[in-house]
């Protein structure tokens, strides 16, 4: 199996060979369905989390006498009008948490990524390069391949002046191709990838 090569100016420059394991496979939405709710519980934030009065340190040793104080018949210095008390209703800090095998997360991407080379939404690019951080130039070199709506891997050098540039487009996100999820995938119409993040791709099998 192998896909159009080009540069960012929409020229072909050839074809490369991709794994068939990684985009040649049949679509799974309920695996798919997993990995992005996965994704979606660890991008929630943490809840806050305060002990109730059975979780904190005090005495239950009665503070006074039961009556000729005056005052409340407090049985507890845990009560949570003291200092150091627990709080009454007490924020819980609760958070679903989902967990996913390995092989699965992997298997669900390989799904993901097959999608976008059968709906023709993968885009191999040579090199992700720009000469001046400027986004019309991102936005023309976009235009000429055709493209509104995309997510945008690169290998382990990142160019400097192109992730300048892509920081005011809405519809874009450049990213490293160790940090891209499922979500990121399936948000952007996209794909465009450098030949560097699809060999990184290839060679970790997933």
């Amino acid at each position: 199996m192998q896909i159009e090569l080009h540069n960012f100016d929409g020229k072909a420059k050839g074809k490369i060979d991709l794994d068939e394991k990684i985009f040649n496979i049949e679509s799974n939405l309920p695996i798919i369905g997993e990995l992005v709710r996965l994704n979606e519980a660890s991008q929630k934030q943490f809840r806050a989390r305060t002990k109730n009065r059975s979780e904190v340190v005090g005495t239950t040793q009665k503070l006074g006498r039961q009556k000729g104080s005056g005052g409340a018949r407090h049985g507890s210095k845990k009560a949570n009008i003291f200092r150091s008390g627990g709080m009454a209703h007490n924020l819980r800090g609760v958070r679903t948490s989902k967990k996913l095998p390995k092989k699965q997360k992997q298997l669900a991407l390989k799904h993901i990524l097959s999608s976008k080379l059968k709906t023709k939404n993968l885009i191999l690019i040579d090199e992700l390069k720009l000469n001046k951080p400027k986004t019309k130039d991102l936005q023309n070199s976009l235009n000429r391949l055709k493209v509104s709506s995309a997510l945008i891997l690169e290998g382990d050098k990142p160019d400097q002046n192109f992730a300048y540039a892509s920081r005011n487009l809405k519809s874009v996100k450049y990213t490293n191709v160790n940090a891209f999820n499922a979500i990121d995938l399936l948000t952007y119409e996209k794909l465009i990838m450098s030949r560097d993040a699809l060999k990184i791709i290839q060679e970790r099998k997933f």
